[in-house]
């Protein structure tokens, strides 16, 4: 399988287990996914390659983990759990 599709797996397991531990660390633990899901779309837009200096593979990996921690900040402080957790609701 391919790299990026792992990391989307990631960032949907991940999510489960946001979702199950939702009542107490649930929210934080929502930061790992949308950082899995961004290092994914990275992968996918062949941005992150072996092929590149190591400098700029450090610096791109440092920009999605601030735009990551921008996104859930956004997310955790702007949305109500039940929006984020939306797709949940039907097995309730």
């Amino acid at each position: 399988m391919k790299v990026s599709l792992w990391f989307y797996l990631g960032a949907l397991f991940v999510y489960f287990l946001s979702f199950i531990s939702g009542f107490s660390i649930g929210l934080y633990v929502l930061f790992g996914a949308i950082l899995l899901l961004f290092f994914g779309l990275a992968i996918s837009f062949k941005l992150l390659k072996k092929e590149k200096n190591v400098l700029i593979l450090i610096g791109i990996s440092i920009i999605i983990c601030v735009v990551s921690y921008i996104v859930w900040y956004l997310l955790v402080h702007n949305i109500d759990d039940y929006y984020i957790f939306y797709p949940f609701i039907f097995f309730v």
